[in-house]
């Protein structure tokens, strides 16, 4: 618990299995923000992600990331984080996807 506070994040233990004790706030330095409008896609959602200012808890953080979300089935959802600025290795999986919309998913997506 002390670590965890001493980082600036929030404790709060639970007994939801797997539920993290330890994250981050909502206005934490840490991590991405969105930096600007969503836009829609065909399949999804396209936004991008700006590094905050404070220093990185694991190095090497690429700003801006895009995130790309796809609806691919009624209980399937795809994300993707990429680099804009340089390509990068990504696990060639070609997963087939019959596209669904927001409307018909069984999950919400939030920004």
């Amino acid at each position: 618990r002390e670590a965890c506070e001493a980082r600036g994040c929030i404790w709060c233990a639970t007994d939801v299995a797997n539920a993290p004790w330890c994250f981050f706030a909502e206005d934490s330095p840490y991590g991405y923000s969105l930096g600007g409008n969503t836009e829609r896609t065909a399949k999804g959602w396209r936004v991008t992600l700006n590094k905050r200012q404070a220093l990185s808890l694991f190095g090497n953080d690429i700003s801006p990331v895009i995130l790309e979300v796809e609806f691919q089935t009624k209980d399937r959802l795809r994300f993707r984080l990429y680099d804009p600025n340089r390509q990068r290795f990504e696990v060639p999986l070609k997963i087939d996807s019959p596209g669904v919309t927001a409307d018909e998913a069984a999950y919400d997506v939030e920004f």
